[in-house]
Protein backbone atom coordinates (compact mmCIF):
# COMPACT_ATOMS: atom_id res chain seq x y z
CA UNK A 1 0.00 0.00 0.00
CA UNK A 2 1.34 3.86 -0.54
CA UNK A 3 2.06 5.76 1.73
CA UNK A 4 0.06 8.99 1.54
CA UNK A 5 2.37 11.72 0.68
CA UNK A 6 2.66 15.39 2.44
CA UNK A 7 3.21 18.49 0.67
CA UNK A 8 3.95 22.07 2.51
CA UNK A 9 1.57 24.75 0.83
CA UNK A 10 2.91 28.49 1.93
CA UNK A 11 0.42 30.79 3.31
CA UNK A 12 -0.99 33.28 0.97
CA UNK A 13 0.61 36.43 0.63
CA UNK A 14 -1.32 39.38 2.54
CA UNK A 15 -1.67 41.21 -0.75
CA UNK A 16 -2.07 40.86 -4.17
CA UNK A 17 -1.96 43.62 -7.27
CA UNK A 18 -5.35 44.41 -8.81
CA UNK A 19 -6.33 42.73 -11.55
CA UNK A 20 -5.44 45.26 -14.64
CA UNK A 21 -2.74 46.71 -12.64
CA UNK A 22 0.14 47.38 -15.47
CA UNK A 23 3.51 46.54 -13.36
CA UNK A 24 6.89 45.50 -14.49
CA UNK A 25 8.99 42.92 -13.50
CA UNK A 26 11.71 44.23 -10.59
CA UNK A 27 14.99 44.53 -11.65
CA UNK A 28 16.09 42.27 -8.67
CA UNK A 29 13.40 39.63 -8.40
CA UNK A 30 14.52 35.75 -8.69
CA UNK A 31 13.76 34.21 -11.82
CA UNK A 32 14.45 30.50 -13.06
CA UNK A 33 17.41 31.83 -15.30
CA UNK A 34 15.72 31.40 -18.53
CA UNK A 35 13.60 33.98 -17.99
CA UNK A 36 16.12 36.89 -17.00
CA UNK A 37 15.08 39.05 -20.13
CA UNK A 38 12.06 39.90 -18.63
CA UNK A 39 14.02 41.87 -15.95
CA UNK A 40 12.62 45.55 -15.52
CA UNK A 41 9.99 44.62 -18.87
CA UNK A 42 6.35 45.58 -18.70
CA UNK A 43 3.84 43.12 -17.31
CA UNK A 44 -0.68 43.36 -17.03
CA UNK A 45 -1.90 41.66 -14.36
CA UNK A 46 -4.78 39.50 -15.51
CA UNK A 47 -5.77 36.86 -12.34
CA UNK A 48 -5.96 37.26 -8.69
CA UNK A 49 -4.20 35.13 -6.56
CA UNK A 50 -4.07 30.91 -7.30
CA UNK A 51 -2.33 28.27 -5.47
CA UNK A 52 0.03 26.83 -8.18
CA UNK A 53 2.09 23.38 -7.98
CA UNK A 54 3.91 21.13 -7.21
CA UNK A 55 6.49 22.68 -9.22
CA UNK A 56 9.90 20.30 -8.33
CA UNK A 57 7.55 19.44 -4.78
CA UNK A 58 6.64 22.73 -4.31
CA UNK A 59 3.71 24.70 -4.13
CA UNK A 60 3.52 28.81 -4.87
CA UNK A 61 1.10 31.84 -4.90
CA UNK A 62 1.31 33.30 -8.03
CA UNK A 63 -0.73 35.60 -10.50
CA UNK A 64 -1.48 35.33 -14.20
CA UNK A 65 0.46 38.37 -16.02
CA UNK A 66 0.44 38.88 -19.72
CA UNK A 67 4.03 40.01 -20.43
CA UNK A 68 4.14 42.93 -22.80
CA UNK A 69 7.22 42.59 -23.95
CA UNK A 70 6.88 38.99 -25.01
CA UNK A 71 3.21 38.36 -25.76
CA UNK A 72 3.18 35.74 -23.32
CA UNK A 73 1.02 34.58 -20.72
CA UNK A 74 2.79 33.62 -17.52
CA UNK A 75 2.66 33.26 -13.70
CA UNK A 76 3.89 35.46 -11.18
CA UNK A 77 4.80 35.57 -7.27
CA UNK A 78 3.31 39.30 -6.27
CA UNK A 79 6.90 40.25 -4.81
CA UNK A 80 8.39 39.75 -8.36
CA UNK A 81 6.44 42.83 -9.39
CA UNK A 82 6.60 46.60 -8.68
CA UNK A 83 4.98 49.76 -10.11
CA UNK A 84 6.33 50.83 -13.52
CA UNK A 85 8.58 53.38 -14.71
CA UNK A 86 7.40 57.00 -16.21
CA UNK A 87 9.06 56.61 -19.51
CA UNK A 88 8.27 54.12 -22.39
CA UNK A 89 11.80 54.03 -23.17
CA UNK A 90 13.36 52.54 -20.46
CA UNK A 91 11.00 49.65 -20.92
CA UNK A 92 12.23 48.26 -24.06
CA UNK A 93 8.54 48.48 -25.48
CA UNK A 94 7.50 49.71 -29.19
CA UNK A 95 4.89 51.98 -28.33
CA UNK A 96 1.36 50.98 -30.31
Amino acid sequence: MLEPVSAVIPSRPDSQWPVGMRLRFRPEAQFDPRHDRLRNKPVLVLSGMKLIGPTEGLYSWRQQVLALSTGRVGWARPDQMTLPLDDLNDLDVDPL
